[in-house]
């Protein structure tokens, strides 16, 4: 039984870590909801579903009943900005009909939904359903609220918007209190804020091949904004921990009991969430705000949950169910290789020591070379795996034994494919349309997921959210270093949070450098169809 007067949703990548997490950290037992999707149920979704952890239906059916134990709901998640007309499609739409009725079977009785269609069937059908309105509906104003209240929803994931107009806010809170409406913001998530191309992205990762990788230009082009300009770092209306409280004690004043807050991310590792999980039940996080907030670097971004390995499954968890979710390949840390060896460079003074500390090993994996070298992997030649390899092709005939000439080698380095195979060494990625793609153009893109290291200090951030408590006029200002770019100005022009950047935000120039020079060009070369073999 929740002892909060606001409740937490959790984004979920099916570990059960998740729920020993919860017992450490949730004394209040706040956490009352995950969410969470399947990676091949043939359903877009709000996320890219190539970084989607794997389950199968067994395993889905295997963890709800696990939430069920601890009486916490599950959220199933069909909430891309568009079902590409596949629900009025006669093929589509039966399919995806019939899944709900498999999930509604299965013990899922809340669903997460952005179609108009799909809301009303779902209220239709099933008479003890819960229907909670994705951020993809955007519903950036009270009319729309009420809008999506007459059609049926349960609960509205507010527009990020929101959370910092404590003035709307408190309307929305009082004006909803004596109904079923639950109402709930996004803590953790770092969009630029009234970001115009949220819908051009939303149709992109609704749009995605769980298989394979797309070269994502809205992610790049919004991690550039904030790397050129880390004042729409803090303009991102995001929710601190120690922040929470602001939203509990407007929740309680104004007797509103269906207020939650919304913790993601469903497609970031079982660390990232344990950080999240214990910062948000402890409204406390001392560190870089970057680790728990919606970054994309690469280091926690899920790629597929490893097997049980030697630790075995955690309490509760049923005989081959998946755990450590989100890790590398054994004996590669997250992230993969150090940035100097994905980068072609030699390492930088003191980086391997440090790259080494910061993923708990103190040897390199087998088969990369020593910290500080500069070289490729041991037993890999100069200029990296063979051509048809970074093309993603079969090998021309002879191909392969003159490149193995060409390179005085006898036999494929260690853990790559035997000369002739076709395709991605094993745990590499496929790229949608990798069969046209410049082998450069992958490897830059891979490298800009590999941010330059930016230190948010969270707890110098103490103070920073009362301006928008007391005098928000963020919805009739320009940002100075964020909309306004360096040297423009404006009549309504804010700096409040490019002064508090100066003060809590720091970095090293010559990486930031490096990686924008590198990003701009990978940005040109999309926009310019420059990553296409001629």
């Amino acid at each position: 039984m929740n002892q909060d007067s606001i409740s937490f949703d959790l984004g979920c990548n099916f570990d059960y870590k998740l729920f020993d997490f919860i017992d450490q950290y949730d004394k209040k037992h706040a956490i009352t909801s995950f969410f969470g999707k399947l990676k091949h149920d043939g359903l877009p979704g709000g996320r890219t579903a190539s970084i989607i952890p794997d389950f199968t239906m067994d395993q889905l059916a295997d963890y709800v009943k696990e939430c069920q134990k601890r009486d916490i709901t599950f959220n199933y998640l069909i909430n891309p900005l568009s079902m590409d007309q596949n629900e009025l499609d006669p093929v589509m739409g039966k399919k995806i009909r019939t899944f709900i009725h498999t999930m509604y079977d299965m013990g899922i009785k809340a669903f997460t939904l952005n179609s108009p269609i799909l809301i009303k069937y779902v209220k239709r059908e099933f008479k003890d359903a819960f229907v909670t309105l994705g951020l993809y509906a955007y519903p950036t104003t009270i009319q729309h609220i009420e809008y999506w209240r007459n059609w049926g929803v349960d609960e509205i994931t507010l527009d990020h918007g929101f959370n910092r107009r404590f003035d709307l806010l408190r309307q929305l809170l009082t004006q909803y209190k004596d109904t079923d409406l639950h109402l709930r913001v996004i803590a953790n998530n770092l969009c630029l804020r009234e970001c115009p191309f949220r819908l051009a992205h939303g149709c992109f990762v609704g749009h995605s091949d769980p298989d394979k990788y797309s070269m994502d230009y809205s992610l790049i082009n919004c991690a550039y904004k904030k790397v050129t300009h880390p004042a729409a770092i803090l303009t991102a209306e995001f929710i601190r921990p120690e922040d929470v409280h602001y939203y509990r004690e407007l929740a309680e004043e104004t007797g509103n009991k269906h207020f939650s807050i919304k913790l993601i991310d469903r497609t970031r590792t079982t660390d990232f969430l344990h950080n999240v999980i214990k910062g948000y039940m402890e409204e406390s996080y001392d560190g870089n705000l970057l680790d728990i907030v919606n970054w994309p670097r690469a280091k926690t971004i899920v790629t597929r949950p490893d097997q049980a390995g030697a630790e075995g499954a955690p309490a509760g968890a049923p005989a081959g169910a998946l755990v450590g979710a989100g890790g590398p390949p054994a004996g590669m840390p997250a992230g993969g290789p150090p940035p100097w060896v994905m980068e072609g460079r030699p390492p930088r003074p003191g980086e391997p020591e440090e790259w080494a500390k910061s993923h708990g090993i103190t040897a390199p994996p087998a088969g990369m070379p020593p910290f500080g070298a500069g070289g490729p992997p041991a037993g890999m030649p100069a200029g990296g795996p063979p051509p048809w390899v970074m093309e993603g092709r079969p090998p021309r005939p002879g191909e392969p034994e003159e490149w193995a000439k060409s390179h005085g080698i006898t036999a494929p380095p260690a853990g790559m494919s035997p000369f002739g195979a076709g395709g991605p060494p094993p745990g590499v990625p496929a790229m949608r349309w990798m069969e046209y793609l410049k082998p450069e153009a992958m490897m830059n893109y891979g490298r800009t997921m590999h941010l330059p290291k930016l230190f948010v200090d969270n707890k110098k951030l103490d103070g920073f959210l009362e301006h928008f408590i007391n005098n928000n006029n963020c919805a009739n200002s320009l940002c100075v270093n964020d909309i306004l770019e360096d040297g423009e100005t404006a009549p309504n022009a804010c700096a409040h949070c490019s002064t508090w950047a100066k003060k809590v935000i720091s970095y090293d120039e010559a990486e930031v450098a490096q990686w924008k020079e590198l990003c701009a060009s990978v940005l040109q070369n999309i926009e310019d169809g420059a990553i296409f073999k001629d």
